[in-house]
């Protein structure tokens, strides 16, 4: 059975402050519903609702044709509705097949866990998606990509009539994106009724039987992709036209960092590259290629066994994260809140933090002082907050990324390493983050960038070096270098061609 969920003049508000705003449309079996928004469009709060967690203020939820009510999430999943969050909710040291099972393991006589039956489980659900994992491997030891098939797969096993998902694909690498999109088609053949949550535009046109876009918590167009551009739904998400791609390059100055021959046992082997003032590198590659890797290393986070690293020519030791803060290096690094950002603190002071040195007399912070240079970098990143007291983990994704951009440009480093710059923020903080990268480098900022959207690097960088299995393969420039040719080089395709 095909199955239809409507959802009719949702209303629902917080403290006064309204989420949603009289919000209709459909999510129908055998179709994929993409839904796109800024974050705070009201994304969040349907999906919310959908699944059992709030419960509207006014409207109705109607199924095949019944009213249906939700008190809690168990409420929803009893009706069929499964939600992928981009948070995974796997329990790492358990194994696949008893993640699949959770909550529901098959039991023998005496109550004793069947499993073997567990098992057979767990490999049905994942063959319905064409996953070939271990039931028995721990989850913790799978990829990002590999645990979001198993989370599909448990979703299915409770007999899923309509599945949502939010941003499946941000931790993703370019093959398990592609592997994701396929699994999700695929469901949708089977019959089930899908609501895709992206901000990437490319996965929403390749997927999308309809596009709702949502802003300010209302919804402001639901259309076919067929008669609707991706300008378009920026155009609508932000209220406003905004600049996707870089408009020109930038002169470059000196040779601010060189490194030579850069070797970690086991991850890097001869990594090799150079940025100027004024100049985007971007490092390409995979996930799991070694870039990541190689800004570990450059920030002291990681030893080395051998290479060297030039700064404006020196060679210089890098040991700690000190002693890259001390030759002006800064970095934002790929998970901004397990390893950037102390959410439960204040704006202040997470941008505060990397300039303590500074601000401090006799082990006492100057106040004034402190608070001076952080609204001077509120203001000039535009990070939405009237306070400096703001709790950081209460602003949206692009904020929180701010923020941490604040705390290095406090720092006034020479050289920032960005990982993952704009990953999991919203089209139109995306732009503004790439505005602000773009105005740092006209500064005369050296910048080294590394993000799995492949188009993001094109549009941003000057040059491009390829990194697969930790070294170095090729370095890219001009304007007409392709994401082909960058996949062809991370890959290893060009070797096989050869």
């Amino acid at each position: 059975m095909i199955h239809t969920i409507q959802i009719q003049n949702i209303q629902k508000s917080f403290h006064g402050v309204q989420a949603l705003k009289d919000v209709s449309f459909t999510i129908r079996g055998s179709q994929i519903q993409c839904l796109v928004g800024e974050n705070g469009a009201g994304k969040s709060t349907i999906i919310k609702i959908l699944a059992g967690y709030y419960q509207p203020d006014q409207g109705d939820l109607i199924m095949d044709g019944e009213k249906i009510v939700f008190s809690n999430p168990k409420d929803s999943k009893k009706y069929g509705i499964s939600v992928i969050h981009q948070e995974l909710l796997l329990i790492p040291h358990l194994t696949v097949a008893e993640n699949i099972s959770l909550g529901q393991w098959p039991k023998k006589q005496r109550s004793l866990v069947d499993w073997e039956e567990m098992k057979h489980r767990a490999k049905e659900a994942l063959n319905k998606l064409g996953a070939n994992i271990d039931v028995e491997a721990v989850v913790s030891t799978l990829s990002t990509g590999e645990q979001q098939l198993v989370e599909i797969a448990r979703s299915l096993s409770m007999e899923t009539k309509v599945l949502i998902l939010d941003e499946p694909t941000a931790s993703l690498s370019e093959t398990e994106t592609q592997q994701l999109l396929k699994v999700v088609k695929h469901l949708k053949e089977k019959g089930l009724a899908i609501l895709y949550v992206s901000h990437r535009l490319e996965e929403v046109f390749e997927l999308a039987d309809y596009i709702t876009v949502f802003r300010d918590g209302k919804l402001v167009k639901s259309a076919s992709p067929k008669d609707i551009t991706p300008n378009n739904i920026v155009r609508l998400m932000v209220g406003k036209d905004v600049t996707l791609e870089r408009i020109k390059k930038h002169q470059h100055g000196q040779k601010v960092m060189e490194v030579k021959g850069l070797t970690r046992k086991g991850a890097l082997a001869n990594v090799s590259f150079d940025v100027h003032e004024g100049e985007i590198v971007g490092l390409g590659g995979l996930v799991g290629a070694g870039r990541t890797e190689i800004f570990r290393c450059l920030f002291g986070v990681d030893p080395i066994d051998s290479g060297e690293i030039f700064i404006e020519g020196k060679e210089v030791p890098i040991k700690s994260p000190t002693d890259a803060i001390q030759h002006k290096i800064g970095l934002v690094p790929e998970d901004r809140k397990t390893q950037g950002l102390v959410l439960s603190s204040s704006v202040r002071e997470n941008t505060s933090l990397s300039i303590l040195n500074r601000i401090m007399k006799f082990g006492w912070i100057n106040k004034s002082k402190e608070r001076e240079v952080v609204e001077n970098y509120r203001k000039r990143l535009q990070i939405k907050t009237h306070r400096l007291e703001t709790i950081v983990m209460t602003l949206s994704g692009g904020n929180q990324q701010k923020v941490l951009l604040a705390r290095w440009l406090a720092t006034h480093p020479k050289i920032l390493l960005l990982d993952e710059p704009t990953r999991g923020v919203d089209v139109g903080a995306r732009a503004e983050i790439q505005r602000l990268i773009e105005e740092l480098v006209a500064d005369g900022l050296a910048v080294v960038i590394i993000s799995s959207d492949i188009m993001e690097l094109l549009a941003l960088s000057d040059r491009i070096v390829v990194i697969r299995e930790g070294r170095s393969v090729v370095e890219l420039k001009g304007d007409n270098v392709t994401k082909e040719e960058v996949l062809k080089y991370a890959t290893g395709a060009s070797e096989d061609e050869s």
